[in-house]
């Protein structure tokens, strides 16, 4: 997990605005991570520490904990780059959304969107797989209100989310999130949004099979944000299936269309085994929860589908030196980024 991660520049693009609104210099807001305003332009890769240092120092700069939620509110789909042109041309928003899981490796090397069918509703989810970055509560908000953009856009107002979970704690002004026009429970294990089959299925004006087709293809073209692909691929898929309860080889290949000993070797190639993947995924999501939520050892053991909370504190301590309590304690950050009183 040498090469940095990487994070497509768009959504700070309205950022100077917005803090021009709030009275914030965006000059205040870049100190100390080597951009200048002129550097906030679409189609560019950043490291996605320096991203998310921009997130945090605008709430720590402007005081305002919904900060996300006004800077994702301002996106539209060009958010996503090229892959917008392939998610606007999509049959139906289930398709729009399938396509946008699938593509989005090629806007960020550290994070991945996934759907998972939850009884009768799709849940469509967001997360880090990276455990070198530390991912505070604006991020979480920040997606959310661009995936609300979103569907609002594709569906032109006809589809919204039933209902929104959030990995930040309950913010001090939780009125605020009201905004994204459902109910949103905080402190969950994972971040993202419900929708109906009958909402995936809707059908989407812009539609256009043939176009669809080529800015797929075009997208399929570029090169990959990363080398190690097949690290990547592992990291993003066992991202979802962590929090299902199936992080086995068998069924991260057979998410992935290989066969296990296929997938083994193909990491091994890359340098890597299956189980090193497997462990830096879980630190990167214990990572998360443990310093935006207050999920307990036991909650934990299960997001992170271990067979016992004995076997995910040895599990830890050997990736961290800490036991889960005292990273948590340890690890304290201020106050407006995590929510927490």
């Amino acid at each position: 997990m040498s090469a940095t991660a990487k994070q497509r520049s768009d959504p700070l693009v309205p950022l100077p605005g917005l803090l021009a609104e709030l009275g914030v210099p965006v000059e205040d807001v870049l100190t100390g991570t080597g951009l200048s305003p002129e550097d906030l332009t679409p189609d560019r890769f950043f490291d996605l520490s320096t991203i998310l240092a921009i997130l945090d120092n605008a709430v720590l700069r402007t005081g305002r904990e919904d900060l996300g939620l006004l800077l994702g509110a301002r996106h539209t789909t060009a958010v996503l780059g090229p892959l917008s042109r392939v998610v606007r041309a999509s049959a139906t928003l289930g398709e729009a959304l399938l396509d946008l899981s699938a593509m989005q490796g090629r806007n960020t090397s550290a994070a991945t969107t996934y759907l998972r069918r939850q009884g009768e509703d799709v849940f469509f989810g967001y997360g880090v797989h990276d455990p070198r970055l530390a991912v505070s509560a604006v991020t979480q908000d920040i997606v959310l209100a661009i995936l609300n953009r979103i569907i609002a856009e594709l569906t032109r107002g006809a589809v919204r989310p039933r209902e929104f979970l959030s990995m930040r704690p309950v913010p001090r002004h939780p009125a605020r999130w009201s905004g994204l026009g459902a109910v949103v429970r905080f402190g969950e294990a994972e971040t993202g949004f419900f929708l109906s089959s009958m909402d995936m299925a809707f059908p989407l004006a812009t539609a256009d099979r043939q176009l669809h087709d080529r800015a797929l293809e075009e997208l399929l073209s570029q090169p990959e944000l990363l080398s190690a692909k097949w690290t990547h691929r592992t990291r993003r898929a066992l991202r979802a299936l962590l929090l299902e309860g199936r992080s086995g080889m068998p069924d991260v290949a057979r998410r992935l269309g290989v066969g296990p000993r296929s997938l083994r070797r193909a990491l091994a190639r890359e340098g890597t085994t299956f189980e090193a993947v497997r462990d830096a995924v879980r630190l990167a999501i214990a990572r998360d929860l443990l310093s935006m939520t207050g999920l307990s050892i036991g909650d934990l053991t299960l997001t992170l589908d271990f067979a016992t909370p004995s076997a995910f504190i040895r599990a830890f301590r050997r990736w961290t030196g800490d036991t889960p309590a005292a990273w948590r304690d340890k690890k304290a950050v201020p106050a407006l980024l995590t929510g927490r009183e």
